[in-house]
């Protein structure tokens, strides 16, 4: 089993920065409403039921590896054209 490291530092309640070990990202929100921006790019929203453990979470755009690999992807469509 591998080993995690996460550190949060709040400011004001409102916003956090998280640093891991994949990268830094930044959320915002309210307790019950929260939206993240990762560090591998991608965007997740989270809504809760505060003090029940209830939440839903949604995760939106691609990653920076998904990226990559589609504009690797079209460069070589674009280099047999060529």
């Amino acid at each position: 089993m591998g080993f995690r490291f996460r550190k949060s530092i709040d400011i004001l309640g409102l916003f956090r920065i998280n640093f891991s070990k994949s990268g830094i990202s930044f959320s915002y929100g309210v307790p019950g409403y929260r939206v993240t921006k990762m560090a591998n790019g991608q965007t997740r929203k989270t809504v809760s039921i505060p003090g029940t453990g209830v939440s839903h979470v949604t995760t939106s755009g691609k990653s920076k590896k998904a990226k990559a690999a589609e504009a690797k992807k079209v460069a070589k469509s674009t280099a047999k054209k060529g």
